[in-house]
């Protein structure tokens, strides 16, 4: 927002400005000079305009008006940038660079033209039509701020009647006197210095400002509105812009107006409004683009081989482009999500190499081993999300990808399936990312203000055996493998709504075997034989 300034004779026709006796003289009588500017504008910009920052000189006749406004708006803005005020306020001094508040001038797009009367270099009397008087203008929000911060700093500031919206409850605040500075007095004052080219301190003056009357009218005029439809429209890029939804508004103004004038002595009044909900809401029109992030969950698998890292890699690909997604999995509400069902038979067919899996007996090489980390990763999502879980299975042993023991899910083609399904009100997107060897599962959606904190309790640990065997070319001297022990873990989840305890369920209660330690060694211990 800005305010703009103009001088004006009484009549309203803008009056040329006056200049000192001094200036005029140089002007007139300096043929020199009048010769260099006419060659040159450089004498004109440091000699005139910034002596004279608001005026256009007569004797610039020979200069044409375009010429003139081009040059004035530059000269006159930086020279006003740099100019400042020091304010006393209560015996207190505050600088105020009139650059900080975006004070410029624009004297040929909105100044004003006339025939201004010269004499030329042979004393010949002429006229010529130029621009003489322009505009003043600056950021009257930044100046607002500055002067009340300025206020507060020395008295009480005054308080406007005001209002707030809670749900179907408006709360009319009175608002109270204050001691201040009177802000249109304090800008005319400024203006007219500017215009005066008078830098010089100004006293603002603290003053006792009154509280203007609720106005109830003028709060109904702002408050009452009918309901209005979100929408959502796309750019050429497929970019999505969105008009939010308004909620209609209304209450008995009659009402309103009897119980603010019978009770003047209060501070504020509650009054109840009656809303009218548009049929389609932000989030109805937000909800198909999955804009929230719900979850997010990674995982590392640094150190794992070639093979394994293509089975995790590929069974993240096979997600994010099931059927007919490209960017990730889309679930409408009521959906489920099968790992089985989304990435495949686990083959040579389907891309997928043999890597290390864990069987009952211990490890063996199997065509997808690695992938049970991408299901893992996103089962945490899952939970953090709050999504309902419809089949999840513990691994034999206890893995160490995710640092909360007893949160992961195992999969087994035609056996064992990770499901889970979107019990949420709008549709979510399940993506999966890959880079530097570290796999993220991010689950967005619609903002809910759910959130959820997994605790693990280890109930009972059983120590794990040890067995030796003879270095090989795989194998060398001092290698060791597995070493885990058996525990019984519970898993505890705690779901929150809006930073609200809502309820703590028991997750799962799950039982881990002991892995058993492989040590390749030619140096036996003691009573150690070689399995």
């Amino acid at each position: 927002m800005s305010s703009s300034y103009k001088y004006a004779r009484n009549d309203g026709t803008p009056d040329p400005p006056e200049f000192d006796k001094k200036g005029c003289a140089m002007q007139l009588y300096s043929g020199l000079a009048i010769i260099l500017l006419v060659v040159s504008g450089s004498i004109y910009y440091n000699f005139f305009v910034r002596l004279f920052p608001m005026e256009v000189h007569n004797s610039m006749p020979y200069m044409t008006q375009e010429t003139i406004a081009l040059s004035m708006q530059p000269a006159v803005s930086e020279s006003l940038a740099d100019r400042r005020f020091t304010l006393k306020v209560d015996g207190k001094d505050t600088e105020l660079r009139l650059g900080d508040f975006e004070f410029t001038a624009s004297p040929y797009e909105n100044g004003h033209s006339e025939e201004v009367a010269y004499k030329n270099s042979k004393g010949k009397e002429q006229t010529k039509k130029v621009t003489t008087i322009g505009n003043l203008c600056f950021n009257e929000t930044a100046m607002h701020d500055f002067i009340y911060k300025l206020a507060k700093e020395h008295g009480t500031p005054m308080i406007a009647p005001r209002y707030k919206i809670d749900g179907d409850k408006m709360t009319v605040y009175k608002g109270s006197d204050g001691v201040g500075i009177d802000y249109d007095s304090l800008i005319d004052t400024i203006i007219r210095r500017i215009k005066e080219d008078d830098y010089s301190p100004i006293t603002a003056k603290v003053v006792t400002l009154v509280t203007p009357e609720v106005d109830i009218d003028k709060i109904y005029r702002e408050v009452k509105c009918g309901p209005s439809n979100a929408s959502v429209t796309e750019d050429s890029a497929g970019k999505p812009k969105f008009t939010a939804d308004i909620i209609g508004k209304d209450f008995d103004l009659e009402a309103a107006r009897t119980e603010i004038s019978s009770k003047p002595d209060k501070t504020k009044w509650t009054i109840k409004l009656t809303l009218t909900y548009p049929e389609i809401s932000l989030k109805d029109v937000r909800a198909p683009y999955c804009l929230d992030k719900l979850s997010t969950c990674t995982t590392s698998y640094k150190g794992s081989s070639k093979e394994r890292s293509n089975n995790v890699e590929r069974a993240a690909d096979n997600i994010n482009t099931f059927g007919d997604f490209t960017d990730g999995y889309i679930m409408q509400p009521g959906d489920e999500f099968s790992f089985n069902g989304v990435v495949g038979e686990r083959n040579a067919k389907n891309g997928f190499m043999k890597a290390p899996v864990y069987l009952s007996s211990g490890s063996s090489e199997d065509y997808g081993g690695g992938i049970c980390q991408v299901s893992t990763t996103i089962y945490c999502a899952v939970l953090y999300a709050n999504l309902q879980i419809t089949e999840r299975h513990n691994h034999l042993y206890v893995i160490h990808y995710w640092p909360t023991e007893g949160c992961d899910a195992t999969v087994d083609w035609g056996h064992l399936d990770f499901k889970f399904k979107n019990n949420k009100e709008y549709p979510i997107k399940i993506k999966l990312s890959y880079k530097d060897k570290k796999l993220t599962a991010a689950i967005t959606g619609t903002e809910d203000g759910i959130t959820v904190k997994l605790e693990a309790e280890v109930e009972k640990k059983v120590p794990f055996d040890i067995k030796y065997k003879r270095p090989n070319a795989d194998n060398p001297e001092g290698k060791t493998l597995g070493g885990d022990k058996g525990k019984t873990i519970r898993v505890w989840k705690r779901v929150y709504k809006d930073g609200k305890l809502q309820e703590k369920v028991k997750l799962s209660y799950d039982l881990y075997n002991p892995l058993t330690k492989t040590i390749y060694t030619k140096n036996l211990p003691d009573g150690a034989e070689y399995s």
